[in-house]
C-alpha cells in the first residue's frame, strides 16, 4: 500500500470558491420560501445513512431562482457531495448521473463538497464516507450531545486514505455496478407495482371494462384498456365483465360490501422486552420501521426477531406468506406483504383474503383505500385504525372468477418484485462486505492502464 496516501478533505476540495460550503445561514431559506417548482432544495430527508441511496428525490421542495442566486455558494451540481451537519450526521449523498436536475441548493443544515477530480473520484469519496471507516471519522468529529453536530471545520480536517486514481476508478466501477443493479431492480419494481395498481383501479374502482363496453368497444384489447396485450387472454377476460351498469352504479351482478367482509383481520403483539429469552429467535417480527420502500412491496427481513417461547407467551400471531400487514397506530397506513411466515406488533393488523379474494388483491385494495381510511380514522391527526374502520370502507365485490382472473394477472408481477427484492438484498450484502475492505486496501484491485470513465 506504499502507493496509497492520506489526504484531508480540505486538500481534496476543488481549488475554487465555494468548493466547501454550508447552506444558507439561519432561516433565510425556510418553509415560507418553499415552492412547487424552481431550484430543488436538498434537506436531511433527501439524504440517507444507507449505502447506495445517493440522493432521495422523494419529497423535494423548491425555491425561486432569485433566492438560489442569492446563495450561490450553497448551490450543488453533479459530482458534489452533500453532508448533514445537524441531527443524523452520518447521512451523506452525492449528486450523480441519476439526479433529475443539473443543480440544487443545500439547506441550512447541510454542507456540500466539490472534489478536485485530478486527485479523487467523487464517487470514491462518497463510498469512503458511506463506509464504516468514513462514518467513524464523522462520529469522531461530532460536536454536541443531545443533538449531534458536524461542521465545516471538522469536515475539512478528516483524513481520507486514497489509492491511485486508476484504482479508485476500479473500486468505483465494482461498487457502482452493484448499486446500479440494485437501482435497476428498484425502478423495475416500481413499474411492476404501478402496472398492478393500474389494473386494480381499472377493474375494481373505475369499472373500466364495463364502461368501455357501454361506449361501444368490441375489440377485447380495447375493452381491457390496453392493460392486457395478449388478444386471446384479453378476450377471455373481457367475457367476464358485464356489458351494463346497474342502478347502483356497479357492473350488473356486482355488489358492494364492507372491506371487512373481504378479509380476515389478525391482531399483533409484542413479547415482554424484559425477558431476553423471548427475543433474537428465528421468527421475524415486523414493526413500522420495517416498512419496505416504495415499489418493494415485500418485507423480506425484519430488524427484530422473536423466539418460539416469545410467540407462545404473547398475543403475537404467526401469519402465513401472502399476508398484508398494515400499520394501525402511530405511523398509520404503511403496508407490507409477507413472503414467508412472520409476526408483527400490536400497532399493526394482518389482512388475509376470504374465499376467492387473493393476496395481491388484498394488498392493492388496502393500498388503494389508505387515503379513504385516513378520512375515516379515529382522531383528528389520523392516529388510529380500528377493526370497525374496515367495516366502514365499502368496496365492489365481484364474482369469484374475476377475483381469480385478477390474481392470475397480478401474481407474476408480485413474484418478479419479490425476486428482485431478494436479489437486491444479496447484492447489497456483497457490497457491504466489500466496501470496508476496499476502502482500507485489504482487498486490492488490479490497476487499469487508463482510468475507467465513471460518470457522476
Amino acid at each position: 500500500m506504499a502507493d496509497w496516501q492520506t489526504v484531508t478533505v480540505e486538500e481534496l476540495a476543488a481549488k475554487k470558491k465555494g468548493a466547501l460550503a454550508t447552506g444558507p445561514f439561519g432561516s433565510s431559506i425556510g418553509s415560507k420560501t418553499f415552492r412547487d417548482s424552481g431550484i430543488p432544495l436538498i434537506r436531511g430527508s433527501n439524504l440517507s445513512e444507507d449505502v447506495g441511496t445517493r440522493l432521495d428525490e422523494a419529497g423535494l421542495v423548491y425555491v425561486e431562482e432569485d433566492l438560489a442566486r442569492e446563495f450561490a455558494r450553497s448551490v450543488a451540481v453533479k459530482g458534489d457531495l452533500v453532508f448533514t451537519c445537524w441531527g443524523t450526521i452520518n447521512q451523506v449523498g452525492i449528486i450523480d448521473q441519476r439526479a433529475s436536475f443539473d443543480r440544487y441548493i443545500v439547506s441550512n443544515k447541510q454542507m456540500k463538497l466539490t472534489i478536485d477530480e485530478d486527485l479523487a473520484s467523487p464517487l470514491f469519496v462518497y463510498y469512503f464516507f458511506s463506509s464504516p471507516q468514513g462514518k467513524h471519522q464523522i462520529q469522531m468529529n461530532a460536536i454536541g450531545s443531545s443533538v449531534p453536530g458536524f461542521n465545516l471545520t471538522k469536515l475539512k480536517g478528516i483524513p481520507v486514505l486514497l489509492p491511485p486514481l486508476r484504482e479508485q476508478y476500479r473500486i468505483v466501477e465494482l461498487l457502482g455496478s452493484l448499486d446500479d443493479k440494485i437501482e435497476l431492480n428498484r425502478r423495475m419494481n416500481e413499474t411492476l407495482e404501478a402496472m398492478a395498481q393500474a389494473i386494480f383501479r381499472d377493474w375494481f374502482v373505475d369499472f373500466g371494462p364495463t364502461r368501455r363496453k357501454l361506449e361501444g368497444a368490441t375489440d377485447p384489447l380495447a375493452i381491457m384498456g390496453g392493460l392486457v396485450q395478449d388478444a386471446e387472454r384479453a378476450q377471455a377476460l373481457a367475457d367476464l365483465f358485464p356489458a351494463a351498469l346497474g342502478d347502483d352504479g356497479l357492473p350488473e351482478g356486482w355488489t358492494e360490501r364492507a372491506f371487512g367482509a373481504f378479509v380476515e383481520i389478525i391482531g399483533g403483539g409484542t413479547p415482554k422486552t424484559s425477558n431476553e429469552s423471548y427475543w433474537n429467535g428465528s421468527i421475524p417480527w415486523f414493526s413500522v420501521t420495517d416498512t419496505p420502500p416504495k415499489g418493494s412491496i415485500f418485507v423480506d427481513v425484519t430488524e427484530k426477531t422473536i423466539s418460539e417461547e416469545g410467540l407462545a407467551n404473547s398475543s403475537a400471531r404467526l401469519v402465513r406468506p401472502g399476508t398484508t400487514i398494515i400499520s394501525a397506530r402511530g405511523t398509520v397506513g404503511n403496508l407490507a406483504l409477507t413472503p414467508h411466515e412472520m409476526t408483527f406488533n400490536q400497532s399493526c393488523y394482518g389482512l388475509q383474503g376470504n374465499a376467492a379474494v387473493g393476496d395481491c388483491f388484498v394488498f392493492l385494495a388496502a393500498q388503494n383505500i389508505v387515503e379513504r381510511l385516513r378520512g375515516m380514522a379515529h382522531g383528528s391527526v389520523f392516529s388510529t385504525i380500528t377493526r370497525s374502520t374496515f367495516d366502514n370502507i365499502q368496496l365492489a365485490y365481484t364474482p369469484e372468477e374475476i377475483f381469480e382472473a385478477f390474481e392470475s394477472l397480478a401474481r407474476p408481477m408480485f413474484d418478479k418484485v419479490l425476486g428482485n427484492v431478494k436479489e437486491s438484498r444479496t447484492l447489497a450484502a456483497s457490497r457491504d462486505l466489500l466496501l470496508p475492505k476496499l476502502m482500507s486496501g485489504e482487498i486490492r484491485l488490479q490497476s487499469a492502464e487508463k482510468p475507467i470513465e465513471v460518470r457522476v
